[in-house]
C-alpha cells in the first residue's frame, strides 16, 4: 500500500491547492457566471475529453454527465439523467431569467485510426447516433425558451469542437482555423488587445500586470497554464464580448481579430430560433475553442514522439466514479458518473480501459478507484451527512464490489462541495480496500457526536495539513 498511498497523497495535495485558487477567485468565477447560461454537458467517460477548459468556462460553472460512449437511457424512468437536466433548467429559470439553460451532448473522435471512441469501437456513426438520441429526447420534453439543445463533436487530438444546431447549422473550430490560416492562439485576438496591459485594474493585477502578448509567450503560455490567470481572462473576455454585442459595436471592436469576430457573429445570427441571449456566450465559446485548439496543436508539435503519443492515446491512471472531478487534468482518469441507467456497465468499460493502460505502463500499486460524492449545500446535521454523503457512498461502493469482485484494488472514498471541488477523504464502511489513513468524519460519525461546526473544523484542519505538507 506504500506506493498507492504516496500516489493518493500527491493527488489530494494537488486537489487542495487548486481548490484554494477557486476559493480565492470565487468573485471572478461569479462574474463569469452572471453573463453565461447554466450549462449541462454530457460526454463519454474517456479522460481525453475531460473538463471545461476547451470551452472557456471556469470550473464549477458547467455540470457534467459522463457515461461510456455517452450512451444513456432516455426513458423517463432514468431519474439521474432527467433530474440533472431539471436542475439546470430550474437554475436558469431562477437565476438567469430570459436566458434558457444550455444542454450539449458530445461524441468524440480522432483523426488517428484506432483512437476514436472505444465504447463504440471507433464507429463514428454509432457515436453520433447516441448523442442524437439524447438531443431528440430532450427537445421533445423542453421548449427552446427553457432549454436550448446542441449536438457537439470533440476532436481528442486537438481538443477542437464542432457544434451542430437544430436547424442544421454546423460551426467547426478546425474549419475556422483552416479558413483563416491561423497558426498561433494569439492570432485570433486584435493587435491592440495584445499589445497593451489590460485596462481593468483587478484583472491586470491577477495576471501579474503582463500584456496579453506576454501571456501567450514562452514554452507553456500563462494564458492557459496558470490557473489564476486563465480564470481572470475568461471572466474578462466574456464581459467584453457581451458588451460589444449588446452595444452593437461589431465593426469597431478591438478585442478579437475583426474578420473572425464578424464571421462567427454572422453565422450565429443566422441560426433559426437561436435565443439572442445565448449569442454572446456561444460566440465566446467558439472563439475560445479556436484559440485553445491552436494552443494544443502548438503543444503537440513541441512534445517528443513518445510523450505526444501518450497525450493522444488513452493514458488514464485511475478510475473516478461519481461527481466533482473537473480539476483533474486531461487524460488523468477514466470518468464514470451516475446517470447511464446501469452504472456497472460503465464501470466495466472503465475497468477495461485502465487494465489496458496498466499493461502498457505497469505500476507498482494496484488499480486505484476514486469514488466521490459531490453536494451543493451545507451539511448541518448527521441526517444531512447520512442522506447526502454516507448512504450514497455505500450504494456506489456496492457497484464497485460487483465490478471488481475478488480483484486487488485501492478505493479512495471522498465527498466534495460543488463550489469548492476539494476532496475530503472519509470511511463510511469497513472494507480493507478503503485504507487511506485520513478520515474527515472520524470521531463525529454519529447522531450524538456530529455537529456542523465540528465538521467544518475537521475539513479546515485537513486542508491546512495538506497545504503545509505540499
Amino acid at each position: 500500500m506504500g506506493p498507492a498511498k504516496e500516489y493518493i497523497d500527491q493527488y489530494l495535495k494537488e486537489n487542495v491547492l487548486q481548490s484554494e485558487t477557486i476559493h480565492r477567485m470565487k468573485h471572478v468565477i461569479r462574474e463569469f457566471s452572471l453573463r453565461t447560461p447554466k450549462v449541462l454537458v454530457t460526454k463519454c467517460i474517456d479522460g481525453r475529453v475531460h473538463g471545461s477548459k476547451l470551452k472557456g468556462y471556469p470550473v464549477t460553472t458547467i455540470r457534467f454527465g459522463r457515461t461510456d460512449g455517452n450512451i444513456v437511457s432516455t426513458n423517463l424512468n432514468n431519474f439521474w439523467f432527467w433530474n440533472r437536466i431539471d436542475r439546470v433548467v430550474n437554475d436558469a429559470l431562477c437565476n438567469t431569467p430570459g436566458m434558457p439553460a444550455l444542454f450539449i451532448a458530445y461524441m468524440h473522435r480522432s483523426d488517428i485510426p484506432g483512437l476514436g471512441c472505444a465504447a463504440h469501437g471507433g464507429n463514428e456513426e454509432a457515436a453520433r447516433a447516441a448523442i442524437k438520441e439524447q438531443t431528440q429526447a430532450v427537445r421533445n420534453v423542453f421548449p427552446k425558451e427553457q432549454l436550448y439543445v446542441i449536438e457537439g463533436i470533440t476532436n481528442t487530438d486537438l481538443m477542437s469542437e464542432t457544434l451542430i444546431f437544430d436547424d442544421g447549422t454546423v460551426i467547426d473550430s478546425q474549419e475556422i482555423v483552416a479558413n483563416f490560416g491561423f497558426n498561433e492562439p494569439s492570432e485570433i485576438f486584435h493587435s491592440a488587445f495584445l499589445k497593451y496591459q489590460i485596462k481593468d485594474p483587478a484583472i491586470s493585477k491577477n495576471v501579474g500586470f503582463k500584456t496579453p502578448e506576454e501571456l501567450f509567450s514562452g514554452k507553456v503560455p500563462d494564458f492557459y497554464a496558470d490557473f489564476q490567470t486563465s480564470l481572470s481572462l475568461k471572466s474578462f473576455l466574456i464581459r467584453e464580448i457581451s458588451a460589444i454585442i449588446s452595444a452593437g459595436e461589431i465593426e469597431i471592436q478591438k478585442l478579437i481579430q475583426p474578420d473572425l469576430f464578424h464571421a462567427v457573429y454572422q453565422k450565429l445570427s443566422g441560426i433559426k430560433d437561436l435565443p439572442s441571449t445565448l449569442l454572446p456566450s456561444l460566440l465566446y465559446q467558439i472563439i475560445w475553442n479556436v484559440a485553445y485548439s491552436l494552443n494544443q496543436k502548438r503543444k503537440l508539435s513541441k512534445l517528443p514522439a513518445e510523450e505526444r503519443w501518450k497525450h493522444l492515446d488513452h493514458a488514464e491512471e485511475l478510475i473516478c466514479y461519481g461527481e466533482g472531478f473537473e480539476l483533474l487534468q486531461r487524460n488523468k482518469a477514466v470518468l464514470v458518473k451516475t446517470g447511464r441507467g446501469d452504472d456497472t456497465d460503465a464501470l466495466l468499460v472503465a475497468k477495461k480501459v485502465l487494465e489496458k493502460n496498466r499493461q502498457n505502463d505497469p505500476k507498482l500499486y494496484p488499480a486505484i478507484i476514486h469514488l466521490n460524492v459531490e453536494i451543493s449545500g451545507e451539511l448541518r446535521s448527521w441526517e444531512d451527512f447520512n442522506e447526502n454523503v454516507s448512504s450514497r457512498v455505500n450504494t456506489m461502493v456496492r457497484n464497485l464490489e460487483t465490478v471488481f469482485q475478488n480483484q486487488e484494488v485501492v478505493i479512495l472514498t471522498t465527498y466534495s462541495y460543488l463550489d469548492q471541488k476539494r476532496f475530503y477523504p472519509i470511511h463510511t464502511k469497513l472494507d480493507p480496500r478503503i485504507s487511506y489513513p485520513t478520515d474527515v468524519i472520524s470521531d463525529i460519525n454519529g447522531e450524538d457526536k456530529f455537529s456542523g461546526i465540528g465538521l467544518k473544523t475537521k475539513e479546515a484542519f485537513y486542508a491546512g495539513e495538506m497545504i503545509a505538507s505540499a
